[in-house]
């Protein structure tokens, strides 16, 4: 078993520097990947605008339901277990501008990851197909910028992916079932 996690760690981490330096050898690329990192969270609450515009109540109750759901669990794995960010943990093979990010909690899962999926699988889910896919995009966007400029492995990406899925489609099934009470 041992051997089996160090290989996946091994992996995890060639993943990881692979797409960071790959990110750093070319600028254009940097400068995406760092301002997707940073902003690209923004455009999944956009679409809440949107949501309010359309009237379209349930799909945004749903979506605040499964971000809570998720960092529910988020908090929980934090007080369990607390992961070194890369740039921790290799900080002699990774460059980062702590100036440039506001990052104190621990690596695993991604909350930008976990939130960005979370809401575009409860609006696809509530029959928004078009803005959920685009959504879906931008949360795989955000996933392989947050490992680009060297804040989270490829695993916490996959682990808040997971997460923010399984709290959309946790979310639906509950608002869904509870639509009747409230119409």
């Amino acid at each position: 078993m041992t051997q089996f996690l160090n290989t996946i760690r091994h992996y995890d981490f060639a993943t990881y520097l692979k797409l960071h330096q790959t990110s750093d050898d070319f600028v254009f690329l940097h400068r995406f990947f760092d301002l997707f990192a940073k902003y690209g969270i923004l455009i999944p609450f956009l679409a809440f605008i949107y949501l309010i515009w359309t009237k379209r109540i349930n799909a945004l109750i749903c979506s605040f339901f499964a971000m809570a759901l998720a960092g529910i669990a988020d908090l929980t794995i934090y007080l369990f277990w607390q992961r070194p960010r890369p740039y921790v943990t290799h900080a002699e093979q990774v460059s980062l501008n702590p100036d440039n990010y506001t990052v104190d909690m621990a690596s695993f899962p991604s909350s930008h990851t976990y939130l960005a999926f979370a809401v575009a699988t409860s609006i696809f889910l509530y029959g928004h197909k078009k803005l959920g896919a685009f959504l879906f995009l931008v949360a795989i966007g955000i996933a392989a910028s947050r490992i680009a400029t060297g804040l989270h492995y490829p695993s916490d990406t996959i682990g808040g992916a997971l997460l923010g899925v399984s709290a959309g489609i946790f979310a639906y099934i509950i608002v869904h079932k509870s639509e009747k009470y409230w119409e």
